[in-house]
């Protein structure tokens, strides 16, 4: 078994990669069958957005993205989705770069917080309104995934993107076809390093 000369958990990014949209789109899809047919069944539309959730669930796991570098490859696990490899032959450019957005860190963070506040506030007014009606235990629960979802759906933008921004610059390494963005604490070293193993 080939040796790991470095492992490390950290966030990244390859731009266009699309396995990811193509998922969501599943729901997408789901609710536009429904429309056409004209489906309005209670359990159907509790399914609807469980399926929503799972979505959403797949979207926090996929960023959770272990890096190793070994036998002249840069391995990208995922906690979902399969792995993607770089061979160090196919790097055409390899550079730090300094994170733009991170000059925006205050404003965007004040932003959502107010945003995710707000409606959690009309979410809760909403079900609190609703609950004191005459509603079925399936419609409630159906109350509940409906409000709730757009409230994680910001949280996991702020999160995921609040794992980015708090770093000063990121590594970006672009190959024949394709683009990466590494976010470490030391761009630079991390770099070396790779063009180290490179050289092996």
């Amino acid at each position: 078994m080939t040796p790991v000369s470095f492992k490390e958990k950290m966030s990244v990014d390859k731009i266009g990669d699309l396995r990811l949209p193509i998922i969501l789109i599943f729901p997408m899809v789901l609710l536009f069958i429904m429309a056409v047919i004209g489906l309005d069944i209670l359990a159907f539309n509790i399914v609807y957005f469980l399926i929503w959730y799972l979505c959403l669930a797949i979207i926090v796991l996929q960023d959770i993205t272990t890096v190793e570098i070994e036998s002249n490859k840069i391995i990208i696990h995922r906690f979902v989705l399969s792995p993607t490899t770089i061979n160090m032959d196919d790097i055409k450019t390899i550079k730090g770069r300094n994170n733009i957005p991170r000059k925006y860190h205050i404003l965007f963070t004040f932003i959502m917080l107010v945003l995710i506040a707000g409606m959690l506030y009309f979410a809760y007014s909403n079900i609190q309104r609703s609950f004191t009606g005459n509603i079925s235990s399936e419609e409630g629960i159906l109350l509940v995934l409906s409000n709730s979802m757009m409230i994680i759906f910001y949280l996991i933008i702020y999160f995921n993107a609040e794992k980015r921004i708090r770093y000063p610059a990121f590594l970006e390494v672009i190959t024949n076809k394709e683009k990466f963005r590494f976010y470490t604490h030391k761009p630079i070293e991390f770099r070396d390093l790779i063009l180290n193993e490179s050289n092996k």
